[in-house]
């Protein structure tokens, strides 16, 4: 088995998109920066199924054990069931 180590400790994933981080602990309006996505944007955590409303200045801690996914909308869209994950 091969042993990468690209000096990243997290994975996360915004709107599809892989992003590695070191840091233990990151702001949402960082992790939109990171993403290159619009801070305007509301953003939801993804976890089994269930969509967590996140605030601009709340601190998520990252873990190494797993992949968070996160997904946005513009702040302005309402929620829809559709929109769920499966």
């Amino acid at each position: 088995m091969i042993n990468w180590d690209l000096g990243y400790r997290h994975i996360v994933d915004v709107d599809g998109q892989l992003l590695a981080i070191d840091a233990d602990l990151i702001d949402v309006a960082t992790l939109l920066k990171r993403a290159d996505i619009s801070p305007e944007r509301q953003v939801w955590l993804v976890r089994a199924g269930e969509r967590i409303p996140l605030e601009q200045r709340q601190s998520i801690r990252l873990s190494q054990d797993e992949v968070l996914f996160f997904e946005t909308a513009e702040v302005w869209q309402g929620w829809r069931p559709s929109q769920l994950a499966a």
